[in-house]
């Protein structure tokens, strides 16, 4: 006989032999160990097949859970209100625990023992408390997870790199324009270069720049304007800032090439029109202007006429005289500024016409004068043709001389 046909006959056999000493319980129905065996495996089954139903349940929850924690509480708050509260009674392991307590408790009844279940007095305390039930079933709710910071693109990491390093050269360069206007770049010595009737500590006064100023913000234009104006006879002015916190004041001395009489006054003027005295007399024997109307006569100022080109005509004239050294001019006449005339050593004029090429009319006029014509000769040497022919110019003994 096997096994199984063995166990069976044994089991049958303690049967009978309890209904035999117990008479009482022969209304109880008895269970074969067969079935008792069939049931704990269909139950076996039903466990295996439920778990494996949770598991994949739970694998496709968890892949096609939202990654925000916000809708993943949302939905499975959802899914708790759509799905129906079943009783515990229907429960496929409250099934399996009530057989198996039936089982125990007939087969301690054949003892003569009773024994109360706690775990079937739990579910009855369910069935009568259904808030009991709810609060168990109910799921706690899940914290909300913070969602993961992403790693920055290479884009993105490059444009906060470039942005802290802009941010920092712009810090370094605002400290370092602090530092320069502050404490570097100051001024420590001041020099003058160039000769004039003035000494260096009076032009260095006058200019205002003064030693601990800083180098950087040193405005050199009024300066230039101030000394000009407070030296008649500065002719003009250039600062320079040298890179070794010093500074050089260049000046040029003006010299006097023509004077002007109006209301009994002499003007003597520099090269540029500058009035650099007012005497009651020509003592520096210059040129004398005649023929031009003054509009502004202060001293250390530029000397303004009437008409509006008057002063370019007298300079380029008083210019092409120096440069070709003719010192024996005593007038210039500009009444008709299209034919200017000269009064050379008080014996000759030199008709120089309108004021164009008169460098080279003067030379042409100083060599006739010197190598055609005798150290007494009195007349007119006219220049202004030569320009236009190139060789055209001629002499006069006739002409009378300008006074």
């Amino acid at each position: 006989m096997s096994e199984k046909q063995n166990n069976d006959k044994s089991f049958e056999q303690k049967n009978q032999q309890k209904r035999r000493n117990n008479p009482a319980n022969d209304s109880v129905p008895t269970i074969s160990y067969r079935e008792i065996r069939a049931k704990s495996e269909s139950e076996r089954k039903k466990k295996t097949q439920s778990g494996k139903a949770k598991a994949q349940k739970t694998k496709n929850d968890k892949r096609h859970t939202p990654q925000n924690p916000d809708e993943l509480h949302k939905n499975h708050s959802q899914q708790q209100q759509a799905k129906p509260k079943q009783p515990m009674d229907n429960h496929p392991k409250q099934k399996s625990n009530q057989n198996q307590n039936a089982a125990k408790n007939e087969h301690n009844s054949s003892n003569g023992e009773s024994r109360k279940n706690p775990k079937v007095e739990n579910q009855a305390d369910i069935k009568h408390n259904p808030e009991k039930n709810d609060s168990q079933q109910k799921p706690k709710k899940k914290r909300k997870m913070k969602r993961s910071s992403k790693p920055f693109s290479a884009k993105k990491r490059r444009r906060k790199i470039l942005a802290m390093y802009t941010s920092m050269v712009m810090i370094i360069a605002m400290i370092a324009a602090v530092l320069c206007l502050t404490v570097f770049f100051k001024i420590d010595s001041i020099t003058v270069e160039g000769k004039t009737r003035y000494s260096p500590d009076e032009i260095i006064d006058a200019s205002g720049i003064a030693i601990g100023t800083n180098l950087l913000l040193c405005n050199t234009e009024p300066s230039k304007e101030i000394i000009e104006k407070k030296f008649p006879y500065i002719e003009s002015v250039s600062i320079k800032k040298n890179p070794f916190n010093s500074v050089t004041i260049y000046v040029e001395e003006a010299k006097p090439t023509s004077a002007i009489e109006t209301n009994g006054k002499f003007y003597i003027l520099s090269a540029k029109g500058k009035i650099i005295e007012i005497l009651d007399n020509n003592k520096y024997n210059v040129p004398l202007i005649k023929g031009a109307e003054l509009k502004k006569t202060e001293l250390s100022a530029t000397i303004e006429y009437k008409l509006s080109n008057m002063n370019n005509i007298i300079n380029d004239v008083t210019q092409a005289l120096n440069e070709n050294e003719i010192k024996k001019v005593s007038t210039i006449n500009v009444t008709n500024p299209s034919n200017v005339k000269l009064s050379y050593d008080k014996r000759l004029t030199i008709i120089l016409g309108i004021p164009e090429n008169l460098n080279y009319k003067v030379k042409t006029a100083k060599l006739i004068i010197d190598e055609k014509l005798e150290k007494d000769s009195k007349g007119t040497v006219d220049v202004s043709m030569c320009a236009e022919g190139g060789k055209y110019s001629y002499y006069d003994p006739s002409g009378a001389p300008e006074n």
